[in-house]
């Protein structure tokens, strides 16, 4: 089927009616929590499923259950020819498709260099992601599996990913923003290697204060994925355990993906109460010190990345972006060079927020 801008919702609704029908065929399963939701995934091959419990730290299947989300992932040979989606256009011009649909049920992304689908039901939470073969995803879909459809699914509720790091003690904690390279998962490894907790180290949900709140209510940040990815140099660095990375191959970035649980020594929490977002920055000092910065440099630090790398809802990240930059104090955060001083500064920081 042909989809263009005119015709995407009639081809989607076409495709969403033989849901039912696509998910009898599909063979292996597996359901993960994320952001506080339940998710299924159904394909008719096992490394997808695999993929999916590996990056969110889950086992196998569990027994059935209401879905908040469930996903279909689709191979060629599971679906009639006829209704297989190719884009009809020489090229395809992402922003200008988002908003032109901007404000109807279906979110969807189109990874043209792979021919990959991921088309959303907003109104059911029901995906379906089509790949040209076993092996046709995008990169990075190992390190946060299905995340665009957590996303989308979780602005059906208020809520939404947002690219941060989260550390906490005690139930309470701060959001880590910044572009690649700024310190932001080395700052979550020395935490969680030195006694601090975390709900994520690239993509976390989060839940900001109901309509009406009560003074002092807090914005929340909730688990999305199970797994940081690390490098060898970082691991080296906090002197991770060999028997964590022994024999574990490294993703597309040179990067290992680990649990959380894992690289702690101990569970880590679901949620955690925000007090601060707060800016790592590598300088090399002796000591961490902590300043003060205002909404817009907060605002700079954690929108760019996710606005760009997350589609079909770029308005609505940049708002959400926005809300947390004004809603919580923002700080610049010196980095020093030692892990386990790094970790009690921000303990001691955390804290001193939360009195």
């Amino acid at each position: 089927m042909l989809v263009t801008t005119t015709t995407a919702e009639e081809v989607f609704a076409t495709l969403f009616a033989e849901f039912d029908a696509l998910a009898a065929g599909l063979a292996t399963s597996v359901r993960v929590g994320s952001s506080g939701l339940s998710l299924r995934c159904r394909a008719s091959e096992g490394a997808v499923v695999q993929m999916v419990a590996a990056g969110h730290g889950a086992g196998p299947d569990s027994p059935a259950q209401a879905d908040d989300i469930d996903v279909l992932h689709l191979l060629p040979q599971d679906i009639d020819p006829a209704l297989w989606p190719r884009w009809g256009a020489a090229y395809f011009q992402e922003r200008e498709v988002e908003a032109a649909l901007q404000g109807g049920r279906y979110r969807f992304h189109y990874y043209d260099d792979l021919g990959f689908w991921q088309i959303f039901d907003s109104q059911r939470c029901r995906g379906l992601q089509l790949a040209t073969a076993p092996e046709a995803l995008p990169a990075w879909e190992s390190g946060s599996p299905l995340r665009n459809f957590i996303h989308w699914a979780l602005l059906t509720r208020g809520a939404g990913l947002i690219h941060a790091g989260t550390l906490a003690t005690g139930g309470r904690g701060v959001l880590l923003a910044g572009k690649g390279g700024s310190g932001k998962s080395g700052t979550v490894l020395a935490g969680l290697r030195h006694g601090l907790d975390s709900v994520g180290d690239d993509y976390v949900a989060l839940v900001p204060p109901a309509p009406g709140h009560a003074p002092g209510a807090s914005f929340h940040a909730r688990a999305a994925f199970g797994c940081m990815k690390i490098d060898p140099a970082g691991a080296a660095r906090v002197d991770l355990p060999a028997g964590l990375t022994h024999g574990k191959p490294l993703n597309w970035q040179g990067k290992y993906l680990l649990p959380l649980d894992a690289i702690a020594g101990r569970a880590q929490p679901a949620d955690i109460a925000l007090t601060a977002l707060v800016l790592p920055q590598i300088t090399h000092g002796t000591r961490t010190r902590f300043h003060p910065m205002g909404p817009r440099e907060a605002f700079l630090a954690l929108a760019p990345s996710g606005v760009t790398q997350i589609p079909f809802a770029r308005p609505e990240m940049a708002r959400c972006c926005a809300e947390v930059s004004r809603g919580l104090p923002g700080y610049r955060m010196e980095l020093g060079t030692d892990p386990a001083e790094i970790a009690a500064a921000l303990a001691d920081f955390i804290e001193e927020q939360a009195s």
